[in-house]
């Protein structure tokens, strides 16, 4: 018996209808960025910028590895800076998979169920693997600008801090929302039973 039979379950299901065209739009962009950029960094001119002095460099620019395209990169930054950008939009576009099915059984009117907590707690880990990468990247570049000071100027600690600070925040917003949506599922369940 279907005991999610609320004014709310219907206002759900009819935003996350416009929230499903989202991610599929969305999905479209990453896989045509995914595939775009990669050919981009095939065109631009061959320099002598490696991986480790654009790290170096990238923790003191505003306008990060754009600006840097001037001078050209070397084969090694060019294989690597895709390698990292298709990784990086295959795990997004995972998370947006996985989103887009929370958000179908959303639409059908089946909110507190297994099937949309496994969907969203595999958006959330994946989510989380993104922000470690993405931290991590960051903390590199700032440890590379102090190793390779002749880049032109040491990372901002403090900057990377307040990243950390930022990300940890939206991690517990989603994290709390996971868990409401846990608690909804075992209140269901529980409800069910008690019919």
């Amino acid at each position: 018996m279907q005991v999610q039979k609320h004014a709310r379950i219907a206002n759900i299901r009819k935003l996350s209808r416009y929230f499903l065209f989202l991610t599929v739009a969305l999905m479209a962009i990453i896989a045509i960025g995914g595939i775009g950029f990669p050919v981009f960094l095939m065109t631009v001119s061959s320099g002598d910028l490696t991986v480790a002095g654009y790290l170096a460099r990238a923790a003191t620019l505003d306008d990060g590895f754009f600006s840097q395209l001037k001078e050209g990169l070397s084969l090694q930054l060019k294989v690597v800076a895709g390698l990292v950008w298709l990784a990086w939009c295959t795990v997004v576009w995972r998370v947006l998979v996985h989103i887009n099915q929370l958000l179908t059984c959303f639409h059908d009117g089946e909110i507190f169920n297994k099937k949309a907590i496994f969907h969203a707690k595999r958006a959330f880990n994946l989510n989380l693997i993104l922000v470690a990468s993405a931290l991590g990247i960051d903390f590199l570049a700032i440890v590379f600008s102090y190793v390779y000071p002749s880049a032109g100027g040491t990372g901002d600690i403090g900057h990377f801090l307040g990243r950390v600070l930022d990300q940890m925040t939206w991690i517990g917003f989603f994290l709390l929302l996971l868990w409401s949506l846990e608690i909804g599922v075992d209140l269901n369940e529980e409800a069910e039973l008690t019919i």
